[in-house]
């Protein structure tokens, strides 16, 4: 085999493919522009939706107790929140609980006004919430000074009624329930300051965790290493496709493959710098999806708030690892549309094979 025909064949292929607008579009536009524009799309979406304020409804707040405070005026008191901006993302509206009301009758008001689109979340406190929180707090003191004697007064159990099948609303329940969480640990916490008991006897012991995993290294790599390696098959995959249909059945289409034919160049010659001329394609295309990817992925890291901040960019050995499987991938690949595009008559057919 005479490989300076196969040279001369592969760059014959290789400036038929640069002169294709689709191939060119395939392999070097559409990545350079699809993933910072998805990246970015899907950055501003989320900071829209995580930064915007949400209406709660509050049905039966007005028996809540005065310390610790919930409510103050239309927002949840700024004491649970990491800063008073946080507070105002919660817009409330309060009616009065009615004590005639049965529960289905909240839960089906509480969904049709979520499904609206009215308000995101609805809380929900049963009539004699406040009153049955003072009772407790009395039952308990009693208890104490009675020598530990059981009571069966128990509070009514709130209800946060949200919708899943909307983003604002999940958001929403995500920012009441850390509310709640606090307000509620804040009340446990003053049941037992009022009996003379150290806030610790509610919690003698604390679970610490300790994450092995090397914060900027096995961690993030093990998050990368479920993105990286699947968009290297499809892409390796992808830049294999176009170029073997133009190559193979493009040919027949447009008359050129019988003047190939006729040429000093054995089959043997014409078929490596065909699949020479597809493995490189295929890799380019790899390659600069990859390249996009890991740009949009770091850019998009570093402009995340703090308390997001818990992936990192890809690690440094990634390219190495990438390129050393991208070969072997392309050649795989590349043989294998090369072949079935080798049967069809037509780019369509060629399309429908592959």
């Amino acid at each position: 085999m005479n490989w300076s025909n196969v040279n001369l064949i592969f760059q014959r292929e290789v400036r038929d493919q640069l002169r294709d607008r689709r191939t060119l579009f395939m392999i070097a536009v559409l990545p350079l522009l699809l993933y910072p524009l998805l990246g970015m799309s899907m950055f501003q979406v989320m900071q829209f939706v995580s930064e915007h304020s949400t209406k709660v409804l509050i049905v039966g707040g007005e028996e809540l107790p005065e310390s610790p405070r919930l409510v103050d005026g239309n927002h949840f008191d700024e004491s649970w929140f990491s800063s008073p901006e946080k507070a105002r993302l919660l817009d409330l509206t309060s009616l009065p609980a009615m004590s005639q009301r049965q529960p289905t009758d909240v839960l089906s008001d509480a969904q049709q006004a979520v499904e609206r689109g009215e308000y995101e979340a609805v809380i929900y406190f049963p009539p004699g919430f406040g009153r049955r929180l003072r009772e407790f707090r009395q039952s308990l003191s009693q208890r104490l000074d009675e020598g530990g004697q059981t009571t069966d007064k128990k509070v009514p159990d709130p209800e946060v009624y949200f919708n899943t099948a909307k983003e604002k609303s999940q958001i929403t329940f995500a920012r009441v329930s850390q509310v709640l969480s606090r307000w509620t640990d804040e009340i446990g916490k003053q049941n037992l300051t009022a009996n003379h008991l150290p806030e610790s006897t509610a919690h003698p012991f604390e679970v610490e965790e300790r994450d092995v995993a090397v914060e900027h290294g096995h961690r993030d790599a093990a998050v990368w290493s479920k993105v990286l390696p699947f968009l290297l098959l499809i892409w390796a995959l992808t830049g294999a496709f176009y170029p073997a249909i133009d190559l193979c059945a493009g040919e027949k289409e447009r008359g050129t493959l019988e003047t190939l034919l006729s040429s000093p160049a054995e089959r043997r010659e014409i078929v490596w710098g065909k699949l020479l001329t597809v493995m490189l394609f295929s890799t380019i295309t790899s390659l600069l999806n990859l390249l996009s990817v890991g740009t949009t992925g770091t850019f998009i890291v570093k402009i995340l708030p703090d308390e997001m901040k818990h992936l990192g960019p890809p690690p440094g050995l990634t390219a190495l690892w990438l390129g050393l499987a991208l070969l072997p991938m392309s050649a795989l690949f590349s043989a294998l549309c090369l072949a079935l595009a080798s049967f069809a008559r037509s780019s369509k057919e060629g399309q429908y094979y592959l």
